[in-house]
């Protein structure tokens, strides 16, 4: 009778230990912070889908190769594969394609220790910022509405207009190859497939032209395009593409389109204006190791 009674304790202990939650990082930070609420300081443990809001320091999570700081003021939801920036401003460098989600947009890097900066400035007002490597921005339906290069900052308006408004307005070039027409758009750098008649596309082959037109629900687009555009009027503008005006070097705003946006109004912004705090959490030394001391 004395060994069943061991063996459904043990058993017992067993469930309970398989039933409890596992972290997924930790949380350090110099100052005060809270974890679901409650105050902590200097370092904690964190389970997923836990609310990390930062006071007047910065927090540094660590989440196995992915490491997240939140600048004072913040708060976010971490979760292990993706973070929930609800307010204020994170920082991102990672290799094991986590994703921050603010508002409608994922934005994810697309590429290798890639350090990506989002700054939600209010529910619907979003920046993102490629600080190293490259991003790709898509809206809650998965459709690619702005790809970053390194040194690149967009700013996104998002009013709530989900995935159904499949109206769009593309600046760029057009260009064609065995019969299909492309074009990409100079302030996101998405890729379309446009159709039209094919006798008034070859007349836009080349030049610097504004298209505006609507997404095709469920047509597969041909490589490289990631969306297929139907075109219901086009302008001509000419004049060369902006080169370098999606560098981080740029002074202020360099002009808006919607480009391939059907839930953000796209505009470019110089690298340095991102929020006020590009480069301010990296010069810091936050990305250095994970061990290093937030400040």
């Amino acid at each position: 009778m004395k060994t069943i009674f061991l063996s459904l304790l043990a058993a017992g202990a067993v469930v309970a230990i398989s039933a409890a939650p596992s972290t997924i990082g930790t949380v350090r930070s110099v100052g005060d912070f809270r974890v679901d609420g409650s105050v902590v300081r200097g370092n904690s443990t964190i389970f997923d889908g836990d609310v990390i809001e930062t006071a007047a320091s910065r927090s540094v999570v660590q989440l196995n190769s992915v490491q997240l700081t939140l600048a004072p003021e913040s708060r976010a939801k971490i979760y292990s594969d993706r973070t929930v920036l609800e307010k204020g401003t994170g920082m991102l460098r990672e290799s094991a394609g986590h994703v921050f989600e603010a508002d409608e947009l994922r934005i994810a890097p697309a590429a290798k220790d890639s350090v990506l900066q989002v700054d939600v400035k209010s529910t619907s007002h979003i920046s993102v910022y490629a600080f190293a490597g490259s991003a790709q921005v898509r809206n809650s339906s998965g459709l690619l509405i702005a790809s970053l290069n390194p040194g690149m900052a967009l700013e996104f308006d998002t009013p709530g207009q989900g995935g159904g408004n499949t109206a769009v307005t593309i600046t760029g070039m057009v260009t064609t190859k065995d019969g299909i027409f492309f074009m990409k758009d100079q302030t996101t750098n998405v890729i379309a497939q446009i159709k039209g008649m094919n006798k008034d596309l070859f007349k836009l082959v080349g030049k610097r032209t504004e298209i505006t037109g609507s997404i095709i629900p469920d047509a597969t687009p041909v490589a490289p395009a990631t969306e297929v555009v139907a075109i219901v009027k086009s302008r001509i503008l000419g004049g060369a593409l902006p080169a370098a005006a999606a560098t981080a070097g740029a002074a202020g705003a360099v002009g808006a389109a919607v480009g391939l946006s059907t839930a953000a109004t796209v505009a470019i912004v110089g690298g340095v204006a991102v929020g006020g705090t590009i480069g301010g959490l990296a010069a810091a030394g936050t990305f250095h190791s994970s061990s290093a001391s937030p400040q």
